[in-house]
């Protein structure tokens, strides 16, 4: 069985954006979720109210509800571990980031550090299950091998080892989907015409292009695609949650992985977002200026974004979800694909773990 590279953890928040946030977005009303059992097909389960989010881990998924957060990851040996604990986000602890605009941006900041915080502790046990090198036929062979066999039962990326390669792959995609469109925008249309009301539409569609162009390369690679295979499993047990069906391979395999409140939608909207924004600002000579002001605008790009996503769940804005959500489930078709069922079977072990907390707490 392909088993995600644990040494290509830290490179995930850059090489599938839709996964930090999916599906991110919060109703007013969640809807009312049962926490099947998957002896019990769901019988007699007792009723409570969440919202239901997640990401893909290596080797498994991150489930998040309104006050738990759970995951559940295959280890080599084939056991499912699970982990699950209190979680409280910013808004609910200081009023200022329930505004409109700040909620959004301190929304995003917290699910990519919980996000990462859970890609460090997935890759972890990765490393750990990491097979030992062949040492057959050299000299000291078999004490070497004892010797790392022992260092692999303590395989552990430091956090802060963690954290500056985390933000490597942040300025890494700042690079690659602001700055090198905007110069791209520059040195081709910028040769015809300086008005930032075609210059910064071109920027868009070059932005869009290349975002595209590199989730489908990067889909292409084993190791991506059974990242998105894990994808397409948490959605599917997502929508089986929402759904009150039975938590299990059976129950969540006949949904679509495309969701709609998933963050690659985000991804794509906030491009079109930051078209009509960077619209305003002016098309300086100088590359320096024009990436900088992007770069302060970034939280107003995320902050409004969130807020249109946040306007679609409200059925007054019935239209508009279609119009914002339909090509986000479009795109989806690049980052999800069809699991197998032991990856939903560990993407029902994640829910249970977060339905069951919520459970045991509402009583």
């Amino acid at each position: 069985m392909l088993r995600l590279s644990p040494q290509l953890h830290p490179w995930l928040l850059l090489l599938e954006p839709g996964s930090l946030a999916s599906p991110g977005v919060t109703t007013d009303a969640p809807p009312q979720i049962e926490s099947p059992h998957e002896e019990d097909g769901g019988e007699g389960a007792r009723t409570v109210e969440v919202a239901l989010g997640g990401q893909a881990l290596v080797e498994g998924v991150m489930m998040r509800s309104p006050h738990f957060v759970g995951a559940a990851v295959r280890r080599a040996s084939g056991e499912i571990e699970t982990r699950v604990e209190p979680f409280e986000p910013i808004a609910r602890r200081l009023p200022a980031f329930r505004l409109p605009i700040l909620r959004g941006v301190a929304g995003l900041i917290e699910m990519m550090l919980l996000g990462s915080r859970y890609l460090n502790w997935s890759s972890n046990l990765a490393l750990a299950d990491a097979p030992p090198p062949q040492a057959e036929g050299s000299p000291g062979g078999e004490a070497r091998v004892e010797a790392e066999q022992e260092a692999r039962k303590e395989a552990s990326m430091p956090m802060w080892a963690f954290a500056g390669t985390v933000a490597l792959s942040m300025l890494l995609g700042f690079a690659v989907f602001v700055a090198l469109p905007n110069i791209v925008a520059d040195v081709t249309l910028g040769r015809i015409t300086r008005s930032r009301f075609a210059l910064n539409p071109f920027e868009g569609l070059v932005k869009g292009t290349i975002f595209i162009a590199y989730l489908w390369l990067i889909g292409r690679t084993p190791n991506i695609r059974r990242l998105f295979e894990y994808h397409g499993a948490e959605h599917k047990v997502v929508y089986a949650a929402e759904n009150n069906r039975p938590l299990t391979p059976d129950g969540a395999r006949p949904f679509d992985t495309p969701h709609p409140r998933c963050g690659t939608g985000f991804a794509l909207l906030t491009v079109l977002v930051s078209v009509v924004l960077f619209s305003w600002l002016p098309w300086t000579t100088s590359h320096l200026p024009r990436i900088a002001m992007r770069f302060v605008l970034m939280p107003f790009v995320a902050g409004i974004s969130y807020e249109i996503l946040k306007l679609t769940t409200s059925p007054k804005w019935k239209t508009l979800a279609v119009i914002v959500m339909t090509p986000g489930m479009w795109l989806q078709r690049l980052t999800t694909k069809q699991p197998d069922d032991s990856q939903l079977e560990v993407s029902c072990a994640a829910m249970r773990a977060v339905l069951e907390a919520e459970k045991a707490a509402s009583k």
